[in-house]
């Protein structure tokens, strides 16, 4: 092999480990911002149920607003929020990708024990202890601790329960 064929060749295998590494370091770095991004974003996104597409956290379990809050703020603490666990977030919540959440209404609230709960359209989100699966809607309409719980659409207002299922929507319903 003639001098020039080797330079070629070296010149060439450097070539290789410069854009493997420029490959590789181009892929750890979108991996490190996926993982920045998830640890400790929570998504919210949707699932269909016998009320149609409603909010839902990341494992599909529907998603609730209560009627006893204040705007942002959350009147849902100790047992209540047993029941109704606050939907509870270590970054700013992103919508899951195709849902039909609209990520400008997403937000965060500080809650009185110093948690960030999950908002959508001024409204805090909680789960439902009750629903162990995905698409279940147990609260639907449910009348505790001083107020009404409803599902959240995908537009931010609560999705009204059936006539005579899950309560019937009162005044304070037409509100949301």
């Amino acid at each position: 092999m003639s001098r020039t064929e080797h330079a070629v060749l070296r010149r060439s295998g450097w070539i290789a480990v410069i854009a493997a590494t420029v490959v590789l370091s181009g892929i750890a770095a979108a991996a490190a911002a996926a993982v920045a991004h998830t640890a400790g974003a929570t998504t919210v996104t949707t699932h269909q149920t016998n009320r149609g597409k409603v909010l839902a956290a990341a494992n599909g379990h529907a998603l609730y607003m209560f009627s006893h809050d204040s705007g942002t703020t959350s009147r849902c603490t100790g047992s209540c929020a047993k029941a109704w666990p606050p939907l509870l977030t270590k970054g700013r919540p992103v919508a899951g990708n195709g849902s039909g959440v609209n990520s400008k209404l997403l937000g965060t609230t500080r809650r009185a024990d110093g948690t960030v709960q999950v908002v959508y359209d001024g409204h805090p989100l909680y789960l439902d202890a009750a629903d162990s699966k995905a698409g279940q809607i147990h609260g639907e309409g449910a009348n505790k601790f001083q107020g009404h719980w409803y599902l959240v659409g995908t537009s931010g207002r609560a999705v009204k329960p059936k006539s005579g299922g899950g309560g019937v929507c009162n005044p304070l319903c037409q509100n949301y």
